[in-house]
């Protein structure tokens, strides 16, 4: 490196002058690079030169729940308890498949006999007391004959000697109300109307009732009636 004086007096270090030059450009070459990564976070991705598909990321959040939403209905098993006019006492197990539809099949038994019954309970609403429409069929084995003479004619009646037990179908429908205190109880009532489909065998020893004649044939009989009813049940849920 050369040095010369200066016409004050002073040196002249231009070699010096040159370094200290080539330190500052590199200093500032550092701070810039130092500098660079904040400003670009800074800076507003719109304006960035990137790729729209790396630009922001989508996340796939889940819907928000309906905590008002009905739960989706499960069946329902359980069983049935009821007592009612001509229907006598039943049990039967039920089964919900569906909240407006209900089924139950099970056994009875009134003061003609024992028999077997089932039915449909639909229910339109779903109320803490809810309207209930049900159909129901029934068959009563070996019904006893004399009983069942006497409560059709309203008074006691003799029997006659050939007969002393018949079947007979019975098919009705009635309209209620159900009440559910709790989710696994369920009280209901109704009235409607019952039609009853007799079956009698021997036919001659029924027809002998009315007359005398030793000489009459007849064939199997069926006699046809109806009647009202009413009933009152409990409904017992497992479920």
């Amino acid at each position: 490196m050369r040095t010369t004086v200066n016409q004050r007096g002073g040196l002249d270090t231009p070699g010096l002058v040159r370094g200290h030059a080539r330190w500052a450009r590199a200093l500032t070459c550092l701070l810039m690079l130092a500098v660079s990564p904040g400003a670009r976070a800074q800076q507003d991705p719109e304006d960035m030169d990137i790729p729209a598909s790396e630009q922001e990321e989508t996340v796939a959040t889940p819907a928000p729940t309906d905590t008002d939403a009905t739960p989706p209905w499960k069946t329902r098993f359980g069983m049935r308890l009821v007592a009612g006019a001509p229907e006598g006492l039943g049990i039967a197990a039920i089964i919900h498949p569906r909240r407006w539809a209900r089924a139950h099949v099970g056994a009875t038994r009134n003061n003609l006999g024992f028999g077997a019954r089932g039915g449909l309970s639909l229910i339109p609403l779903e109320l803490i007391i809810s309207p209930v429409l049900e159909l129901e069929y029934g068959y009563y084995f070996n019904a006893d004959y004399e009983k069942l003479l006497t409560q059709l004619h309203g008074q006691p009646t003799t029997p006659a000697t050939g007969i002393r037990e018949v079947g007979y179908h019975q098919v009705s429908g009635s309209v209620g109300l159900e009440f559910s205190p709790t989710r696994y109880v369920t009280f209901f009532g109704g009235v409607g109307i019952s039609y009853w489909l007799i079956e009698v065998r021997n036919a001659r020893d029924f027809i002998l009732e009315a007359t005398d004649d030793p000489e009459l044939t007849a064939r199997p009989l069926n006699i046809g009636l109806s009647s009202p009813v009413a009933k009152l049940g409990l409904l017992i849920y497992f479920n």
